[in-house]
């Protein structure tokens, strides 16, 4: 059952009804990696729940660089920024790993957090932390230094740097890949010693 698992995965507890409405009207999707799910500019009228593999947030800058902006993993959601403002996406979505996804329409999201003030009260819970997380994340690539910015991101994605390139690092914590690998080999001589 797909409520199931976005119960365990969001911590909630949905009532009967809710239940059958989501088993009725979501699917699981598979997306390959390197499978683009959002171009930024584009409309979207459905979030998704990662109930596997990684994804990642860019932006593409001026010099056609693009810029990681987030990494969602295991319990993540994404594509909801037009979920309230209707506006095409800000940036775009790519699968790093293969990826199993809950869909769920913006519509039917609507209606269950209409039906349920619970949930209101449970998926506002998530997006504060969210928030505190793009805010740490915006503190910390002015008030931390390169190494700091990756011990930092270690922490918080402690099963993801090992499994993406290391050029999304770089990006993420706003580094070149050759000065990422050397914070890399001055924290592993550190360790040695």
């Amino acid at each position: 059952m797909i409520y199931e698992r976005i119960e365990i995965l969001l911590d909630l507890q949905l009532d009967s009804n809710i239940r059958s409405i989501i088993d009725q009207n979501t699917c699981i999707l598979h997306f390959p990696a390197g499978l683009t799910v959002l171009h930024e500019g584009d409309n979207s009228t459905s979030l998704y729940i990662l109930l596997n593999g990684i994804a990642r947030g860019y932006y593409i800058d001026n010099h056609g660089n693009d810029i990681t902006k987030c990494f969602y993993q295991k319990g993540g959601m994404f594509a909801y920024e037009g979920l309230e403002t209707e506006l095409p996406s800000s940036f775009t979505i790519e699968c790093l790993e293969d990826c199993e996804c809950v869909e769920i329409p913006y519509k039917l999201m609507n209606k269950v957090l209409d039906m349920n003030n619970e949930i209101i009260f449970d998926i506002c819970k998530y997006f504060k932390r969210e928030l505190h997380k793009l805010e740490s994340r915006s503190m910390d690539l002015v008030m931390k230094n390169a190494e700091e910015r990756y011990c930092l991101f270690c922490d918080e994605y402690p099963d993801v740097h090992n499994r993406i390139a290391l050029k999304y690092i770089a990006s993420y914590i706003g580094v070149r890949i050759s000065s990422l690998s050397r914070i890399r080999k001055h924290i592993k001589k550190s360790r040695l010693n």
